[in-house]
């Protein structure tokens, strides 16, 4: 990877800082905490069913009355006496030790907007705490971005579910940009709401098809390449979410025969970037701008080969980002199709504070024609996280179950086909010391998808095989909620401590 020195140094600073702040936040926990869619899982599809948009809720609609973002603590001392004074010996704490304990610790009130009572909770919620930490800085005034990176298969795809956990979190802690965009819509059903992507002239290689020997598909699992002649342009869009950026980094691959790039911000000067190296490794061209609406151009211009990933939007803060990357009729084991060390590094690079898992439904086909079974679905899930993990092992980690499905490409499920991968991902969470939210029981576990597609309007697609854009609304806002829960919990069990 490669950033010039000033860049570098900061960013080395405040990725230090965070992490001291993560860990301080997990051992203080221990005493306060009890406790989108295809037609076809084929990627070579490229389709998915019709998605009703207009039955999008305007982002940040609903729960905009009340919910701008900025500082929440209440400076009211807590008059509670210090539970240490009577832990050693029993005897009561002075005066000017209470007002000294009232003073250190002030009390935190939730907005009225973050008192849920969630359709189903978190398991495990102990397990954000440092992702949490995160989230109580910004809420408390931190000029900063918290980072999620969401990992998965069809269920986010189209930036359906994700695009509902953006709004809602965005619109409760500040918007912290689109995040990392990949350069190009590889197929159609490869959305990100917040930004609009033109591109042309690259090719490319998806994860899913294990079409890369080095390994290197990008976080976004797929890389594209060039030999000049190839554009992108990402605009930001006209919204009050997404409609602003300040800082823009291109994540491209340099190697023995790697050619030039030109990057142009607006009509601003152009920048050419040489992507010829010894060996082939990852780097990362960053660019300041004035915070306000704005559009990015990358082109190949020849003299070899330029490869890249994608392009990172973000704003100054405080806010935070939620960034999809959906694997569209991958199974779950394709996760172990990047090399170790590339996307140990991509991880480490992108800092995120929480890295949430959502696959499963494509495995159920394997498990249907006897392919696989609980005992290897949990090693190979278990790897995978294991290997997404490493290049930031105290960040946050949150896996939700598939949900239910009645069909797989040309093959039934049956309910005891869909039972083998939910209950193997509830033990892959407590493996890996994750937090889990268990989709397919919140939405009546094996059969309900039939039911959700019987319902009146349905919830579920006629494919028996995902949820619709209505569906996915519910889904996404019952994650939304046990997550929130889980903070208000957590930031009223220090406030208390």
């Amino acid at each position: 990877m490669l950033l010039d020195p000033l860049t570098a140094s900061t960013r080395l600073a405040r990725r230090l800082a965070r992490r001291i702040a993560s860990r301080l936040a997990s051992i203080s926990l221990l005493g306060l905490v009890a406790c989108a869619t295809p037609s076809s899982e084929d990627p070579r599809s490229g389709t998915q069913p019709q998605v009703p948009q207009a039955e999008a809720p305007a982002p940040g609609s609903a729960e905009r009355a009340g919910a701008a973002p900025g500082p929440t603590a209440d400076p009211t001392a807590d008059p509670t006496a210090d539970p240490t004074a009577s832990a050693q010996g029993g005897a009561s704490p002075t005066p000017s030790a209470a007002k000294a304990k009232a003073k250190a610790a002030p009390s935190w009130t939730p907005r009225p907007q973050d008192e849920v009572t969630p359709h189903l909770p978190l398991e495990h919620p102990e397990r954000l705490a440092a992702f949490y930490e995160r989230l109580a800085q910004i809420d408390d005034g931190a000029q900063d971005v918290v980072r999620v990176v969401h990992l998965g298969a069809s269920m986010i795809g189209g930036d359906d579910l994700t695009g509902v956990l953006r709004t809602k979190f965005q619109t409760r802690f500040g918007d912290g940009g689109a995040g990392l965009v990949l350069l190009s819509r590889y197929m159609p059903n490869y959305l990100h709401q917040w930004v609009k992507i033109q591109a042309e002239g690259w090719e490319h290689c998806y994860i899913a098809y294990l079409c890369k020997g080095d390994g290197h598909y990008g976080l976004g699992g797929t890389t594209f390449w060039s030999g000049g002649g190839a554009t992108t342009v990402i605009r930001t869009r006209k919204h009050e979410l997404g409609g602003s950026v300040s800082k823009y980094e291109v994540w491209y691959v340099a190697s023995k025969r790697g050619g030039r790039m030109r990057v142009r911000v607006d009509s601003g000067e152009a920048e050419v970037i040489s992507t010829r190296a010894e060996a082939l490794e990852d780097r990362y061209h960053a660019i300041d701008v004035e915070p306000g609406p704005h559009r990015i151009k990358v082109e190949a211009l020849g003299g070899g080969r330029v490869r890249g990933y994608g392009v990172v939007l973000e704003t100054d803060g405080p806010g935070i980002t939620w960034e999809q990357f959906s694997m569209l009729g991958a199974f779950t084991k394709r996760m172990l199709g990047w090399n170790p060390e590339h996307i140990a590094g991509q991880i480490e690079h992108r800092d995120p504070d929480l890295i949430v898992f959502t696959y499963g439904g494509n495995d159920t086909r394997r498990v249907a024609n006897g392919k696989l079974t609980a005992e290897a679905y949990i090693a190979e899930y278990a790897e995978a996280v294991q290997r997404v993990r490493a290049g930031k092992p105290d960040a946050s980690c949150l896996i939700t179950s598939m949900t239910d499905r009645a069909k797989s490409l040309e093959f039934k499920i049956t309910p005891e086909h869909t039972k083998v991968i939910a209950t193997a991902q509830q033990k892959v969470a407590e493996q890996a010391g994750c937090a889990f939210f268990d989709s397919y029981n919140a939405m009546g576990g094996a059969g309900s998808l039939v039911k959700w597609r019987a319902m009146k309007p349905p919830l579920a697609s006629g494919d028996l095989k995902h949820l619709n854009h209505r569906g996915r609304i519910k889904l996404g806002g019952w994650i939304y909620d046990a997550v929130i829960a889980g903070y208000v919990a957590h930031r009223q069990g220090a406030a208390a401590g």
